[in-house]
């Protein structure tokens, strides 16, 4: 794809929360993007004045969105942060810049930096043969904890954990890996 185009506001997630964290804009782009990734419940129409954080599964993740939304209305300075956005047969390599808007408002604006097609991942179906053992995924890098200190690729975290040799897969349980909590630590 064009570096061009995928910076353009056409392409550009935005939504915006209000003070008291709901969300109160979501922009066309989102809808789209809802539509294309088997999530028509997310549109913004079924969405628009629910609380932002009923949408946030992990409560690592949850808590690091509050945590920033604090220190952004307080500072009144934008930030920015590399994540991942990935499907079963796409890496989506996103930035998300969280902006101070009128009124104790925050603006989300996520652009799609770089699209990597892959070979369907069934582990990253959210249909599927769960069993009741967990398997910790990093929420913003989408790296999978494989052990002591050690964080792989989800393709690389299939072979080396024999995931498809289980009864079942296990279910996952988003969390942080260090290098991406560091980066947030120097925000």
């Amino acid at each position: 794809m064009n570096q061009e185009i995928l910076q353009s506001t056409e392409t550009r997630v935005l939504y915006t929360i209000d003070h008291d964290d709901r969300l109160v804009y979501l922009n066309d782009v989102w809808d789209r993007f809802a539509l294309e990734n088997a999530s028509g419940h997310l549109t913004g129409e079924r969405i628009r004045n629910q609380r932002l954080w009923d949408f946030i599964a992990d409560a690592e993740t949850r808590h690091l969105h509050q945590v920033l939304v604090k220190r952004i209305r307080t500072r009144q300075v934008p930030v920015q942060l590399p994540f991942r956005c990935d499907s079963p047969s796409v890496r989506r390599y996103m930035m998300m810049e969280m902006v101070p808007a009128p009124e104790a408002a925050v603006e989300y604006r996520c652009t799609v930096l770089r699209i990597e097609q892959r070979a369907p991942v069934l582990f990253m179906e959210q249909k599927g043969w769960r069993g009741d053992t967990l398997i910790r995924m990093c929420s913003w890098c989408k790296k999978v904890h494989t052990g002591e200190d050690v964080w792989m690729e989800i393709e690389d975290a299939i072979q080396e954990l024999q995931l498809f040799e289980r009864k079942r897969l296990p279910e996952i349980s988003h969390t942080m890996c260090d290098e991406c909590l560091h980066q947030l630590d120097d925000i």
